[in-house]
């Protein structure tokens, strides 16, 4: 909580409880039957800020030295002989209100005369209610205190943990793209340079926006089509690949990184090469609502057995990223396995 508004509450609250006393003495009458300021401004205004004087600074030994320094670091029998000591040193002062200045003003709150040890009581009754309030405000503070600490920690975790996975994504793909182009090379094809540019810019991408915790719509797609094109070059284009993009994209905003595993599962256990059944990747934006839809024919012949771990890592970040916000169906059919993610952008 801001110090300046955690002082103003205080006063505010001091004050009511004042307005609060000042009422009740209206209401029992203090002033006779009609209000006089002159006795108000001059009597009665003091002695009840001078009880509240005293209610406040009670409260305060007890919120700010008591609490703290003996019963969160000592035991509470401590705690309590420190109160009843406090109580004690205020004793005096209810005493000499009670007898003294009360009688003085023709006020009187108790038919006896006050002896100290009533005076003592008095003074527990008077300051019952500070006691358990500065308790409550205690403790109500330390675990405010600890839910914040322990939201930094969870979300310094969560970031560990985005950038663990966000690392698990690059030398996965990275390792396909490679041996396509080394493939490429040994047949000395003219494509290789093409597959090289392109994959300086796919490269590019991933080393100047991946740190950002969101980029622009408009450069994830053009990331994916250039995965999509690297795909096709190392292929010598005998891949059927139907990428297309419905909607406007303007200003929206993306997880980086965060499509690229659907894709490149395709690519792995899919059948591309047929153009009866060519991968299918459709993208629909409206506004804020993003929508993929990928399905490809299960390629049972490929089979790499080092892969899942991109689907799994996708799906964490997606919990961590955009919880509550998006909804994914992965639904490996007989011989087709489809992809339905939608997100909701907005941020």
């Amino acid at each position: 909580m801001n110090k300046r508004l955690f002082i103003f509450l205080h006063i505010g609250y001091w004050l009511l409880v004042l307005m609060q006393v000042l009422l009740v003495a209206l209401g029992t009458g203090v002033l006779g039957t009609h209000f006089d300021w002159r006795l108000f401004l001059s009597i009665v205004l003091p002695v009840k800020a001078l009880q509240i004087f005293c209610s406040a600074t009670f409260f305060y030994i007890n919120y700010l030295l008591l609490i703290p320094y003996v019963l969160k670091k000592g035991t509470i029998l401590k705690y309590i002989l420190s109160l009843v000591g406090a109580i004690i040193v205020f004793s005096p002062l209810y005493y000499v209100m009670e007898q003294i200045v009360y009688p003085l003003i023709g006020w009187k709150s108790y038919d006896m005369d006050l002896d100290f040890f009533f005076a003592f009581i008095v003074a527990l009754g008077a300051n019952f209610l500070n006691i358990f309030l500065g308790l409550l405000l205690s403790y109500l503070m330390d675990w405010r205190t600890i839910r914040a600490e322990k939201e930094v920690i969870e979300k310094e975790h969560l970031k560990t943990e985005l950038a663990f996975l966000k690392s698990q994504v690059n030398p996965h793909y990275l390792f396909n793209t490679i041996n396509d182009i080394y493939s490429l090379t040994q047949k000395k094809s003219e494509e290789a340079p093409e597959a090289l540019l392109k994959l300086s810019e796919v490269l590019r991408y991933m080393l100047r926006e991946s740190d950002d915790p969101y980029v622009p719509l408009a450069n994830e797609i053009d990331y994916l089509n250039n995965v999509i094109e690297l795909q096709k070059i190392g292929q010598k284009g005998n891949s059927h690949i139907n990428f297309k993009v419905i909607g406007k994209i303007k200003h929206q905003k993306i997880a980086p990184l965060i499509l690229i595993n659907f894709i490149e599962n395709a690519f792995k256990h899919g059948v591309f090469k047929n153009s009866e059944n060519p991968i299918e990747i459709l993208v629909t934006i409206d506004h804020q609502a993003f929508h993929l839809h990928l399905r490809n024919k299960i390629n049972f012949a490929k089979k790499d057995r080092t892969g899942g771990i991109g689907l799994v890592n996708v799906q964490r970040r997606l919990a961590l990223i955009y919880p509550n916000r998006h909804k994914l169906l992965i639904a490996p059919q007989t011989d087709t396995f489809v992809v339905d993610l939608k997100i909701d952008l907005y941020d």
